[in-house]
């Protein structure tokens, strides 16, 4: 395991993507190139490349470039990146959907962002990127709540604390400031917490949540329809569709979530897998469920069926990290090393397993 530190400001890494084809990164002396988000910034400040010097080895050349975007007048109002994915020429970026560890669920965390990969070469140049913002207001907060309930999957119970804390009192405080997304959370519903996302072969995007699990810790999936339409019309609502579950990953001592997802192409994936909130730091969701703190992260991969529409798949495990926690985001190179970022205190941490 090759390892670099990598200082940002700020510090919160979250996921990791590849960017760039043979061609770009060519042209700035670059073999590999990634992009990761900054979950303390706005969307517009959340984003930085992870490239690394041609012919360097693994564990010296790389740099970090941070990357300032423009979403036209629309910033300043979002915050908590958590995934980050590349599909069509586009590098999409998701916020949390999630709240504060002691709740509750904020809508400056409901957004989705895209920005062109080709405008995103022209940031180690100092350029501002465009992009496009879309505010959700608790709409993929609905949308995949019905589709957890659709589905049937057994989910953990939500506990008192956290009804109270992420639940009621976002339905209280919507209904009291008169919010526009008043009435999308409903009781019944359980807080989402994306911290992945991959799209799959045919064009739709799979979110990955941290949170919630399934009834035995087993992590879920849920697909999303008709991205384009989130940009092309504000008041669009996300509309979700397939539900899966990794029945292997996670159990009832250990319930796991998803961290980070790559694609490998032919709805092949690898993911990370680890606990349910970092212990240790009064979250919320382990004062319920305190064996939610105790998944160790894993490196796991598996593949989706074309023609199941959602349900239970294997995985295999590829690797075990132990006592490092806070793995954030693998992505697989074209020489097959896996890369992994690392939310680590002061710096981010980048990891490079080469795998046989």
């Amino acid at each position: 395991m090759h390892s670099t530190d990598l200082h940002l400001e700020p510090n919160e890494a979250s996921d990791l993507a590849r960017v760039f084809d043979d061609d770009t990164r060519a042209r700035f002396g670059w073999d590999r190139a990634f992009v990761t988000v900054l979950d303390e910034a706005a969307a517009e400040d959340c984003l930085a490349l992870l490239v690394h010097g041609a012919g360097e080895p693994l564990d010296h050349g790389w740099e970090a470039v941070r990357v300032h975007a423009d979403p036209g007048g629309d910033g300043g109002r979002t915050e908590d990146a958590e995934a980050c994915a590349v599909h069509d020429g586009h590098v999409y970026i998701l916020g949390s959907q999630f709240g504060e560890k002691a709740g509750p669920l904020t809508a400056r965390r409901s957004w989705i962002a895209r920005v062109r990969e080709e405008d995103l070469a022209g940031a180690p140049g100092g350029q501002r990127v465009p992009m496009e913002l879309s505010r959700l207001r608790f709409g993929l907060h609905r949308a995949v709540n019905d589709a957890l309930t659709r589905a049937a999957v057994q989910l953990l119970p939500l506990g008192p604390r956290s009804r109270a804390a992420y639940v009621d009192a976002t339905i209280a405080h919507g209904a009291a400031e008169n919010k526009r997304w008043a009435g999308r959370v409903g009781s019944a519903d359980q807080p989402i917490n994306v911290e992945a996302a991959e799209f799959r072969a045919d064009g739709r995007l799979l979110l990955g949540l941290r949170y919630p699990v399934t009834a035995d810790g087993h992590p879920l999936l849920v697909e999303v329809h008709d991205l384009e339409q989130l940009f092309a019309d504000p008041d669009a609502a996300p509309r979700c569709g397939n539900v899966w579950v990794l029945g292997d990953a996670g159990d009832t001592d250990a319930p796991a979530g998803l961290r980070g997802l790559d694609t490998r192409g032919g709805d092949r994936f690898d993911a990370i897998v680890g606990d349910l909130d970092a212990a240790g730091k009064s979250a919320t969701v382990l004062d319920d469920h305190p064996q939610g703190g105790n998944a160790h992260s894993q490196h796991i991969r598996f593949e989706l069926p074309l023609t199941a529409g959602g349900g239970q798949v294997t995985s295999e495990r590829v690797h075990d990290f132990g006592e490092l926690r806070r793995v954030e985001g693998v992505a697989v190179d074209a020489g097959g090393h896996a890369h992994y970022v690392i939310d680590e205190e002061g710096h981010v941490g980048l990891r490079t397993l080469v795998l046989e």
